[in-house]
């Protein structure tokens, strides 16, 4: 048997282990039931709050966010810098991170919506960003659903700015090209 055939096998047994796992150790935990209701409730409050005049842009933000913020989050786990006891599907260990898909697109899309100034915007994304690295992600942590290996809440502070300040610019960038396209039609 050649290596790779050894990797796919070793491979099929962690599946089914996680699998076996998350079906006697995580479905209808508490941990399992937060999760879901973090997920409803981000939901929720987005539809009651999201200005339906500006659905589309907004909702580019909460998708460019959330793409971007399972990508990290894949290298994260992948690296060994955290990881997540308790998931929400079980797809795969780490493949599906609640934060990803509803609280962190949740608080970029509504921190984009209100504060359209760019300096206002850099001083609330900071803020954001230390809140959610030191009350947050620690919050989760204490929960038992993230769970730091080789990594510091710090060491998320600036990941948090940078992500809201490229797609702010990403969004800002395709308004101007839109704009652009319009005046040469």
């Amino acid at each position: 048997m050649n290596q790779f055939q050894e990797i796919q096998k070793q491979y099929e047994n962690l599946r089914q282990l996680w699998l076996d796992y998350w079906i006697q150790e995580v479905v209808f935990t508490y941990h399992w039931w937060i999760m879901v209701g973090v997920l409803i409730l981000s939901f929720f409050l987005w539809w009651r709050l999201v200005d339906k005049t500006r659905m589309i842009e907004i909702s580019l933000v909460g998708l460019l966010i959330s793409g971007i913020a399972f990508i990290l989050d894949q290298i994260g786990t992948s690296l060994g810098y955290w990881t997540y006891p308790y998931t929400l599907t079980p797809l795969e260990r780490d493949l599906w991170a609640v934060a990803d898909f509803s609280i962190l697109p949740f608080f970029y899309m509504m921190i984009y919506q209100w504060f359209a100034k760019w300096k206002i915007y850099i001083l609330i994304m900071i803020l954001f960003a230390l809140f959610s690295a030191f009350v947050g992600e620690t919050i989760f942590q204490w929960l038992g659903i993230y769970v730091l290996l080789k990594w510091k809440h710090i060491y998320s502070v600036p990941g948090y700015i940078v992500l809201g300040l490229f797609v702010k610019a990403v969004i800002q960038k395709l308004h101007s090209l839109e704009a652009q396209s319009k005046k040469n039609i």
